[in-house]
């Protein structure tokens, strides 16, 4: 019978040809995704049921109808700095699942040495040596590899990867979750700024009509017509009047600043996008509500929290298999001579190689303590999970209720503002036919700005608590392409 020689590379092949019999055993317990649907009730509450977002755009920032605003979400996705570092934390998971994902691989080292040696001749190395003087002092030269590959027969490698990836999803989804907070917080920046704006303006003007009611109610006086109380009154709404224009410009400054970190444009670019005269923004229809299911599917923090559960249920298997064998195919060679013409020489080879395995005896109860740990660890993953959806659920319920205050009291406001015009449109026809004083018109003019000032907030309340509810909802937040900006 013809021999065949036991080499390396016939022992490493003989070796994984076994492989596949060896492995498939993943102890540790399989992910089950949880079903979200069974912790929330079948509809929302009759109070908010018909209330949501009508059809949602892909980029749902466009509802308000403000190319400024697209603008600025889109400059704000591409040079956010919170984006900017969930991307590195993104670069990072992957490069660590990579790194786990390597210990499938064979493990391949290369080496090399050039040294002299000096033993100690009363060492035990010449105890039995019969001859004197032996050579103690010589150059050794050494070149070679070693390599291990561990077969993972229980799954705790598999276990590692599958936990790896889930952590990669959850970074994945956490820019999602920081781009939605970045486009919402845009979004209410620069709405915040053009509600601001016309807050000031209609200020502005209720300012200007105390003042010519002021300088009227004086010339009356002069006539005996007004007393002294009638002028001090009509100087104190003046002063009042003056008094709100500070804090509704400073309320302006702020919004557009709150603007720049997120942008990363300068103020003064900012403003020359924001230009005057303000233009006054759309507010969303409203229809009904989408699934409950579609709530689920769009909000990053739920997908954050259900694979951060996935990850926490991997790690079990890390834990489990660490009280299981570990086998490894382990070899090393090369060539070795203390004579530099020799080293390529047959007769200067070594080798070896070969399987070995370890096994835990004895841990005091460590690896049965990380285990329990792992499963706690899961089982607080899956509390903060439902928390999660109870959560969002919540958020959904609060911006339902809050949009429909909102339209409920604007549609209140606008029909006194229907009524007053009416009121206005009179006292102006009595004014020019000379049956009332200008003074009078006056009045109507500031019980009218009265009613815009009130229906400006109930918009601009209105369109903070869209925005809300569009976050709430999950959005449809992609990366979008900005366009060419001066900066």
């Amino acid at each position: 019978m013809k021999q065949f020689p036991l080499t390396p590379l016939r022992l490493a092949l003989v070796f994984s040809g076994l492989l596949p019999l060896l492995a498939g055993c993943t102890v540790g317990p399989n992910y089950q995704p949880p079903k979200p649907e069974v912790m929330l009730p079948q509809h929302f509450s009759e109070q908010s049921s018909p209330q949501l977002i009508s059809a949602e755009p892909l980029h749902w920032w466009n509802a308000f109808h403000d190319s400024v605003l697209d603008e600025l979400v889109d400059v704000a996705l591409l040079h956010s700095p919170d984006i900017e570092s969930a991307a590195a934390n993104i670069r990072q998971a992957r490069a660590n699942l990579g790194g786990v994902a390597s210990q499938q691989s064979p493990q391949l080292n290369a080496n090399g040495r050039v040294g002299h040696d000096q033993l100690s001749q009363n060492s035990e190395n010449f105890a039995n040596i019969p001859f004197p003087n032996p050579i103690t002092g010589f150059n050794d030269y050494r070149a070679g590899f070693d390599a291990s590959w561990e077969i993972d027969l229980f799954g705790h490698t598999a276990r590692s990867i599958e936990a790896a990836k889930a952590r990669l999803g959850s970074v994945e989804q956490q820019r999602a979750d920081v781009a939605l907070r970045v486009a919402a917080e845009t979004s209410r920046d620069v709405l915040d700024y053009r509600f601001w704006q016309l807050r000031y303006v209609n200020a502005a003007a209720i300012a200007e009509h105390n003042r010519e009611l002021q300088r009227l109610t004086r010339l009356q006086q002069q006539a005996g017509v007004a007393s002294a109380s009638e002028v001090s009154q009509a100087e104190v709404s003046l002063q009042n009047a003056n008094a709100q224009l500070p804090s509704l410009l400073a309320a302006e400054q702020t919004a557009l600043v709150s603007l720049v970190p997120l942008t990363g444009l300068p103020k003064d670019k900012l403003l020359s996008m924001l230009t005057m005269p303000p233009s006054h923004p759309a507010l969303p229809e409203i229809a009904p509500v989408g699934l409950n299911s579609d709530l689920l599917q769009r909000r990053p923090d739920l997908r954050i929290a259900e694979r951060q559960l996935a990850a926490a249920t991997a790690d079990i298997g890390v834990a489990v298999a660490d009280q299981y064998p570990r086998f490894s195919l382990v070899g090393n060679g090369g060539w070795d001579s203390i004579h530099p013409g020799t080293l390529g020489e047959k007769a200067s080879q070594f080798w070896s190689l070969g399987p070995q395995f370890s096994l835990p005896l004895l841990s005091g109860n460590r690896l049965d303590a990380q285990v329990k740990s792992a499963e706690a660890a899961r089982d607080a993953a899956l509390a903060s999970y439902r928390k999660a959806v109870l959560l969002a659920l919540a958020d959904v319920e609060s911006g339902l209720i809050r949009c429909k205050g909102d339209r409920e009291r604007l549609q209140k406001l606008q029909m006194a503002r229907s009524a007053q015009e009416d009121q206005l449109k009179f006292a102006r026809q009595r004014y020019q036919v000379g049956e009332t004083p200008k003074t009078d018109l006056l009045e109507v003019d500031l019980q009218m700005a009265g009613i815009n000032e009130q229906q400006l907030a109930s918009e601009q309340a209105l369109a903070s608590d869209l925005v809300a509810l569009f976050k709430a909802m999950g959005g449809s937040v992609e990366f979008g392409q900005a366009s060419a900006i001066d900066k």
